[in-house]
């Protein structure tokens, strides 16, 4: 999943190639931009009290998120956290009977039941700022969404400094990354 506004960013670069290192190694991908694809990602009060999405997209990326895998995110850091089309995604799509569900009887405290449990992430994010001591915000923004989903396997990496960065570092990030992605996500078979 890619969220990025501008089709010559790094993060599209990066999605290139995490798209190339996965399909090298025998791996069904199922790619989606955002952007390109003009996602609404407004949660209407309407949508949210029903549960439910007539929206087409949702529904397809809400079938998708229960067959895949794995799922591996691509965005820039904006404010500590990923845009704003990305964060109506997971509020769209993350949602009860699809990532979540609550058991228990009518009137009674429920239990939160995780719907996505085995699966695993990586999430890939640039930003213009220097590394920081302790966990990113985004980090733990990440780690506590896909783990109330029941995904454990989260795996975020902060591509920092992006501004100053020439040519040669940003090959090195995108070598790091395909490095990364051929470790966490083995050859298929």
């Amino acid at each position: 999943m890619l969220c990025h506004p501008q089709e010559r960013s790094f993060n599209h670069a990066v999605s290139e190639a995490v798209v190339r290192t996965l399909k090298a190694r025998g791996h069904t991908v199922i790619f989606h931009d955002l952007y390109r694809e003009r996602f609404d990602p407004l949660l209407t009060g309407t949508e949210l009290k029903r549960r439910f999405s007539f929206d087409e997209q949702v529904q397809r990326y809400s079938r998708e998120l229960a067959e895949t895998d794995a799922l591996i995110f691509i965005h820039p850091e904006w404010w500590s956290g990923p845009p704003a089309l990305l964060k109506g995604w997971i509020d769209r799509v993350f949602r009860p009977g699809i990532a979540y569900e609550y058991a228990g009887e009518d009137f009674l405290a429920k239990s939160k039941v995780p719907l996505l449990a085995g699966k695993r992430s990586l999430i890939l994010a640039t930003t213009d700022a220097d590394p920081s001591p302790g966990e990113p915000l985004l980090a733990r923004m990440w780690r506590e969404i896909l783990g109330y989903c029941g995904i454990e396997e989260v795996t975020v990496r902060l591509l920092t400094g992006m501004r100053g960065l020439d040519a040669a570092e940003r090959r090195a990030w995108i070598a790091q990354i395909e490095g990364l992605v051929a470790e966490l996500f083995p050859a298929e078979g």
